[in-house]
Formats: C-alpha cells, sequence, structure tokens
C-alpha cells in the first residue's frame, strides 16, 4: 500500500522574530507535499525547525541537501530560503523510493558538562569550569515513493547517527508496528531513548504527547501510530571529545513519515 498526503507548505500565524539560535531549542524536520508520489514527476519538499509539527518556525539551511534516487545516487539539492523554512522541488520521474535529506549539518557550538551521567548545556557564565565545547551535527530526512516501493535509497551512510528502516517507510500501517535500526556510523546503537510524535492537529484542545522508546541490544526499535497521519520520530546521540582540545559533538537525526490504514 503506498501513501498520500498533500501538505501545504505554508500554514498558521508564525512567529518572525526568531532568531537562528533559537533553532537549538526545536525539532528539524522536512515534509513534502505527497508520500505517494505515483501520480506526479515532481515533489515540493519544506525543511524547517519547530516546536509544533509540522507548522515552520524557523529556516533551516543546510550545504549538504540532497536527494537518493531508486538507483541509490546521490544528486545535490539547492534549496530556496526563506524566514521560516527552505524549500525545494525533488524529480520522482523514476518509479521506486527517495531518500530526500538535508545530509549531515553543522549548527552551533555550545558549553556541556557532564551532570550525573548526562550531558547539559549552559549559556555563558554559567557554565561550569570543566565544561567543554560540544559542536551541533543535525540530519532530517524523508522517503517518497512513485509506484512500487524500492530499496535502494534505504542504505545507510554509515556516518553520524541515523536510522536505518527495517519497515519500508512506504509501507507503515497504523496499528502496526514500524521497525527501524539506530546506527551510529554503521554501527548499531544500544539503549538509545527515540521521541515519538504525531502531528499536531491546530484546532485541537491540547498538543499530543510526544512518546518515547528505547532500541534494544541490537539497536532496533518499534513504533505503533494509532492513527492515520504524519508522525515524527528523532534521538540525539552526544559524545565528548575524541582527544583533548577537540570539541564533542551533539547528534540529532529526524525522521518524517506517514501512516495510513
Amino acid at each position: 500500500m503506498i501513501r498520500s498526503f498533500r501538505a501545504g507548505l505554508l500554514g498558521g500565524a508564525l512567529l518572525l522574530s526568531l532568531a537562528a539560535s533559537t533553532a537549538q531549542a526545536h525539532s528539524p524536520y522536512l515534509l513534502p507535499t505527497v508520500f505517494d508520489a505515483s501520480d506526479r514527476k515532481i515533489v515540493t519538499v519544506e525543511g524547517a525547525f519547530t516546536e509544533d509539527f509540522f507548522t515552520p518556525e524557523v529556516v533551516m539551511k543546510s550545504d549538504a541537501y540532497a536527494v537518493v534516487g531508486p538507483d541509490g545516487v546521490r544528486t545535490a539539492i539547492a534549496p530556496t530560503y526563506l524566514r521560516q523554512l527552505a524549500v525545494f522541488e525533488v524529480a520522482t520521474e523514476k518509479p521506486g523510493t527517495y531518500r530526500i535529506t538535508t545530509g549531515q549539518r553543522g549548527g552551533r557550538t555550545a558549553k556541556a558538562a557532564l551532570v550525573k551521567g548526562q550531558w547539559e548545556f549552559f549559556e555563558g557564565s554559567k557554565a561550569p569550569a570543566d565544561a567543554i565545547d560540544m559542536q551541533s551535527l543535525t540530519t532530517a530526512e524523508v522517503y517518497v515513493t512513485r509506484g512500487a516501493p524500492s530499496d535502494a535509497a534505504l542504505a545507510p551512510t554509515g556516518k553520524g547517527i541515523e536510522f536505518k528502516a527495517i519497515t519500508h517507510p512506504s509501507k507503515i500501517v497504523t496499528g502496526q508496528d514500524a521497525v527501524f535500526e539506530v546506527l551510529y556510523d554503521g554501527k548499531p546503537v544500544a539503549n538509545q531513548v527515540i521521541e515519538f510524535v504525531p502531528a499536531a492537529d491546530r484546532y485541537a484542545d491540547a498538543k499530543p504527547a510526544p512518546k518515547t522508546v528505547t532500541s534494544d541490544a541490537k539497536g532496533r526499535f518499534a513504533v505503533k501510530p494509532d492513527h492515520s497521519g504524519l508522525y515524527h520520530i528523532q534521538t540525539r546521540y552526544r559524545l565528548g571529545p575524541s582527544a583533548a582540545g577537540q570539541p564533542g559533538y551533539s547528534y540529532t537525526y529526524a525522521l518524517t513519515f506517514e501512516s495510513l490504514r
């Protein structure tokens, strides 16, 4: 079963005064106009940071935007940057599955320190003496399919943190487990926490509450959509410096997918 969803690229009253640094408190996402591209040869995609899925708040810039086609070939993309979102078109003339990605984009460097075994971030003079510089690295991705789903675009990059799709993203069914594997530099990551949240309904009385799941010893985890619609899954993976004088790294990986009955 192939998915179809048509989403407005602009929507809602948006705050124009957000500075780029605000994105550190926001989550990244990519959102295509359709997930099922069977009836079209072009899909338009938006990329942004937000706290309210999927309403763009801060533009997501990257020098590594790209699409991996059904043949596995990676092609660079040059987005148009607006104040609150990046917009670009992806050609989907060939049948199969396309992986659309921001690539690994560098964000700001902030002060961080280990507090009770967890990395915490500090502003300015609030940073403790043992704080280190930690560089933010973010990747957001989404899959669209024209015709029958294919697997070549699902191959992991082997770089940084990412989700390997065990359940094909174009075959996710409401009420059934969608299985993924967390990888860091191509190797499974056990006990990694993943946040799972449905798209917000702007007319609902309350925002949907995020859920969390944890990867098993083989790096696998499952999420089960309880209703048809859009979903966002995300994880953060932080590493201390590999040598004295080197920065640590805070990796964020996010995937948008659609579930239908």
